[in-house]
């Protein structure tokens, strides 16, 4: 087992967490646009005194897709605690977090078919695909974005189940996957649960250097809109 500090700001929530021989000790607050103000003093709350080289052998950081000023925050923090320590970096997938959460909190079965999403804000998602399946998420491929309108879903034995920000769009889903038969739109991702996978062994760390840790934008043609054309965030 290692001593893992998880952090992931991809989406509204400001998630940080440490795991520590078999124990979790986190901090989740919803904090939309203000995750820099709040990080580092939740970092200081649960080290509780500690020097971070004391209590962390490697730092696992969400790297999106999300946020774009989010997974800034994210990886710049991951990074320069990482360097200040001569520490190694676990990057992971904010949206397979995200399932993994749901998963861990009761509301996924085994079998269903999962679209993780979250809301890019400029009429798109950032969606990745995958099976609630062994007690875990298994992925199909790479995360994606797109108008909800392009939503491909692959034939499937078990329940549609959508979550995350994107399920905004159900109206404007394709009839496969608007019909799904479970939302959970509150699900974000928890760096209580990503600690506690990476730290157990139930998930594999894969350190690096802190300078191979990138954000994982996907969104490559960026249509920009200022804050007010953007539409109320739920």
């Amino acid at each position: 087992m290692s001593r893992v500090l998880a952090l992931d700001t991809a989406t509204h929530a400001c998630t940080l967490a440490l795991y520590d021989e078999g124990e979790v000790s986190g901090r989740h607050e919803l904090v939309a646009r203000a995750h820099n103000r709040h990080i580092l003093g939740m970092l200081s709350a649960i080290l509780e005194g500690r020097a971070l080289g004391d209590a962390v052998d490697v730092i696992a950081c969400g790297v999106g897709p999300g946020s774009f000023t989010g997974l800034r925050v994210a990886v710049s923090v991951a990074q320069g605690l990482a360097w200040s320590q001569d520490m190694p970096v676990h990057g992971f997938c904010s949206l397979t977090a995200q399932a993994q959460a749901a998963g861990y909190e009761g509301r996924l079965e085994e079998g269903d078919r999962v679209l993780s999403t979250i809301d890019a804000q400029i009429d798109q998602l950032y969606g990745l695909w995958g099976d609630w399946r062994g007690g875990t998420f298994v992925a199909d491929g790479e995360a994606f974005v797109c108008a909800p309108e392009r939503l491909a879903a692959a034939p499937s034995n078990g329940a549609y189940v959508v979550i995350g920000s994107g399920a905004r769009y159900q109206d404007r889903m394709p009839g496969e996957v608007a019909s799904a038969a479970r939302w959970f739109p509150d699900v974000t991702p928890d760096a209580r649960i990503m600690a506690q996978l990476l730290g157990s062994g139930m998930l594999t760390l894969q350190p690096e250097p802190a300078h191979a840790l990138l954000p994982q934008y996907v969104q490559r043609d960026i249509g920009w809109k200022k804050l007010s054309e953007q539409g109320r965030r739920d």
